[in-house]
C-alpha cells in the first residue's frame, strides 16, 4: 500500500481562516461588556445586594419597592415628571403590586371574568416614560409580585434592568426553596 500524504490546504482556505479569526477578534470591540458582566457575575444572597450592584452598573437610582410616587427627572426637561400631565399614568410600586395581586387572585373580577381576562392578558407590565422605567410581574410559581422602578437615562439601562430583575426573581426563588 502506498502511504497517502496529506495535501496542503489551498491558499484560499488559509486566507479565509485568518480573515475569520481577525473578524472574530475585532467583533469583541463591539460587545456591550456591561451587559455581559451584569449577566455573569455571581448571584448575590439578598435583593439589597443586587440593588447595590445595579447602582454599580450605572443606574442613578433603582427602587424595588416604594410606598409613594417618586420624583423623576430627565435630561433636558426641568419639570418633575410626577407633576406634569404627559398623558401617562404614574403609580406607586405598592399600588401596582396590589393591582397585579388582585388580577391573579381574582378579587378584581366578577364571576367568570378572570378566565376571559387570563386568556388574553399576561400578568405583568413593562413601561417607560422619560426618566422612568418599570417592570412589574406576577410569578405564579412563588406567588410573588416583583416590581422594579429605575431611572432610564443611559445606553443599556433597559437591558440591565431586565437582567437585574431576573436576578432578583432568582434570589427570591432560591430563598423560598431553601
Amino acid at each position: 500500500m502506498k502511504k497517502q500524504t496529506k495535501e496542503p490546504a489551498p491558499p484560499l482556505r488559509g486566507i479565509l481562516r485568518i480573515v475569520l479569526i481577525i473578524a472574530s477578534i475585532t467583533s469583541l470591540f463591539f460587545v456591550p461588556w456591561i451587559l455581559v458582566w451584569t449577566w455573569i457575575l455571581p448571584l448575590p444572597d439578598t435583593v439589597q445586594e443586587q440593588v447595590n450592584k445595579a447602582i454599580d452598573h450605572g443606574f442613578d437610582g433603582i427602587i424595588v419597592y416604594v410606598d409613594e410616587v417618586m420624583s423623576g427627572y430627565y435630561v433636558g426637561n426641568d419639570h418633575d415628571l410626577k407633576d406634569v400631565d404627559y398623558g401617562s399614568m404614574l403609580a406607586t410600586a405598592e399600588d401596582v403590586g396590589i393591582f397585579l395581586r388582585a388580577l391573579n387572585d381574582g378579587s378584581l373580577f366578577e364571576e367568570g371574568e378572570q378566565e376571559i381576562y387570563s386568556s388574553v392578558y399576561v400578568y405583568g407590565h413593562t413601561g417607560w416614560v422619560p426618566g422612568y422605567q418599570s417592570i412589574a410581574r406576577y410569578h405564579k410559581d412563588t406567588d410573588t409580585v416583583v416590581i422594579l422602578f429605575n431611572n432610564s437615562n443611559g445606553r443599556y439601562n433597559w437591558n440591565i434592568a431586565e437582567i437585574v430583575y431576573s436576578r432578583i426573581v432568582k434570589i427570591l426563588r432560591r430563598k423560598q426553596s431553601s
